[in-house]
């Protein structure tokens, strides 16, 4: 297992992967950091602990998308870790059918929407994060709300590392999804100018590799989030939501070739809306029994 770690730093380990999962490490004790997507990942992260002959001691989520909190069932069980979780996040990590139902407009699922993928197992939340400075496993944590991607959105700065998790996605990940995943996007945008304020020697996004390259990664996710609303934007020409994530996805590439995608794309393109529409740049009507969505 030895071999699968990185190190970034004396006191932070991160296991890459599809989701990057992350071990603090004090004297003889560890946090980890968000969970992977499964059982496996959290098997891993216990052996990565043993690896290193430190006792986990806690899990902190930094949000509740079932691919950062799906290895918290194992560990719970396992070795009876507390988990600390944002505001409302927690609730979903307690109730995880929540994702599925807000991502099908409060109703009932369709089974399609029930996978791992975006229902992990229920996960008990000890303590509710807040910003600021947290102490565990000997070493001094700042929690800073980053929130935009996820409702409530914390990442952790240890020394000059910054866990960033979903605050920016990699290079290489914005390459390959043009629209990037948001639900705030006006809290997106400032909590990724935020990650740049940080001070931080080192970023870790929770998909893709880490950087020293903090404001130009920070940058690629600006440039991402400001070309997908202006795609979004320009598709508004008094047509439906679905509608307008047709032309977003044909402009952009994207394909829709499951449920799940296509709801999460949903999702993205209604934030967008909500946030065009805050700023000026998009009206909303009502009419013939539709929404209809109308470039400013």
């Amino acid at each position: 297992m030895a071999h699968e770690m990185v190190r970034l730093s004396e006191h932070v380990y991160y296991l890459p992967g599809s989701v990057n999962t992350t071990l603090i490490v004090g004297v003889e004790q560890a946090v980890i950091v968000d969970t992977g997507g499964d059982k496996d990942a959290g098997r891993r992260l216990k052996r990565a602990c043993e690896s290193l002959q430190v006792t986990p001691v806690a899990v902190i989520n930094t949000h509740a998308h079932a691919d950062h909190y799906g290895g918290n069932d194992f560990l719970v069980r396992n070795l009876g870790l507390p988990v600390y979780a944002p505001p409302f996040e927690a609730s979903i990590l307690e109730n995880p059918y929540f994702e599925p139902v807000y991502l099908f407009n409060g109703a009932k699922p369709p089974t399609e929407l029930l996978s791992k993928w975006l229902m992990a197992k229920p996960s008990p939340v000890a303590h509710i994060l807040a910003p600021g400075r947290l102490e565990l496993a000997g070493l001094e944590l700042d929690i800073i709300d980053t929130s935009g991607h996820a409702h409530t959105h914390y990442a952790v700065g240890v020394g000059d590392v910054l866990i960033a998790a979903d605050a920016v996605f990699g290079s290489v990940v914005l390459g390959r999804y043009p629209l990037p995943f948001g639900q705030d996007i006006g809290a997106q945008l400032g909590s990724t100018a935020r990650v740049a304020e940080v001070g931080a020697r080192v970023i870790l996004p929770g998909h893709g590799e880490p950087t020293e390259d903090v404001q130009a990664l920070v940058q690629a996710n600006l440039d991402a989030f400001a070309r997908a609303a202006r795609v979004i934007e320009t598709a508004c020409t008094g047509v439906s939501t679905e509608a307008v994530l047709k032309v977003t996805a044909d402009t952009l590439n994207l394909e829709m070739r499951d449920l799940p995608r296509y709801y999460l794309n949903l999702c993205v393109v209604g934030a967008y809306l909500s946030y065009l529409r805050e700023t000026g740049r998009v009206d909303l009507t009502l009419a013939e029994n539709q929404v209809r969505w109308t470039r400013a």
